[in-house]
């Protein structure tokens, strides 16, 4: 006696529609972190203090990320991660061109 296995298809996925679903995918799960800022970008750490009329006010310095987070942990405080950039002009061309470039920090200049 011979069984006969009953099988089932899958309609195959419309290729227009996967790369779509795929794309809408990975779009709405990235989240900008430190690291996907400009490679180079010189990034400082620092500890708040208590704010001053609403505006924020850096305590102590950092040289990584993960210290001020440990440090946030430790103490309750909130931490800010600060990138420095200077507007440059170039205007070579028939149309401005507005860029940015980011201020190296003097503690790098120093050493």
């Amino acid at each position: 006696m011979k069984s006969e296995l009953a099988t089932t298809t899958l309609p195959t996925p419309d290729s227009k529609n996967t790369a779509e679903a795929s794309s809408a995918r990975a779009r709405k799960g990235k989240r900008r972190s430190v690291a996907a800022t400009s490679p180079g970008t010189p990034l400082r750490f620092f500890l708040s203090k208590s704010e001053i009329n609403g505006m924020p006010v850096l305590d102590r310095e950092f040289s990584s990320e993960p210290e001020a987070m440990i440090e946030s942990l430790k103490s309750g405080k909130t931490y800010f991660v600060i990138s420095e950039w200077r507007g440059l002009a170039d205007v070579s061309k028939k149309m401005p061109l507005i860029r940015k470039e980011a201020v190296p920090s003097k503690k790098q200049n120093l050493e």
